[in-house]
């Protein structure tokens, strides 16, 4: 009895370590909702178009991201840093990355796994580029 205690007891703390920090989370969005909000064609238009950023990319990001983070992704700038502003190891589950990098080759069939490292990339618009780049380099 007391070894499935003590299954039941570190499976939830193994849990609790893996899952998002809502509060974190919550925290964020705060002052998130607090800057401009962009409905997609428009956070397009004003950060990416001119960059020669393509729109699937851009609304890959849009859309995949809020959905990993659980952050608004309207309110969120090229600037923002993915770990200082958004806190995105902490507000994401564990594996947001390897999701990412599915999803990413599901839709545009390149595969980054060997060459995606978050760590790498500072801001948002630095994942935009690199992911820009990536479906790119398979178009020449």
């Amino acid at each position: 009895m007391w070894r499935r205690f003590k299954n039941q007891l570190t499976s939830l703390t193994t849990y609790a370590d893996l899952s998002p920090d809502l509060g974190l989370r919550q925290r964020i969005n705060r002052a998130l909702r607090s800057r401009p909000s962009h409905n997609f064609e428009d956070w397009y238009k004003t950060y990416w178009q001119s960059r020669s950023i393509s729109r699937d990319i851009a609304t890959f990001v849009y859309q995949a991201m809020e959905r990993y983070s659980g952050l608004p992704f309207a309110n969120v700038v090229p600037n923002d840093r993915l770990t200082e502003d958004l806190n995105l190891p902490l507000v994401c589950w564990f594996d947001w990355e390897n999701e990412l990098c599915d999803e990413f080759c599901d839709r545009f069939g390149v595969e980054i796994y060997d060459r995606f490292d978050s760590h790498d990339l500072a801001t948002v618009e630095d994942l935009v580029v690199f992911l820009n780049q990536q479906v790119l380099s398979i178009n020449y």
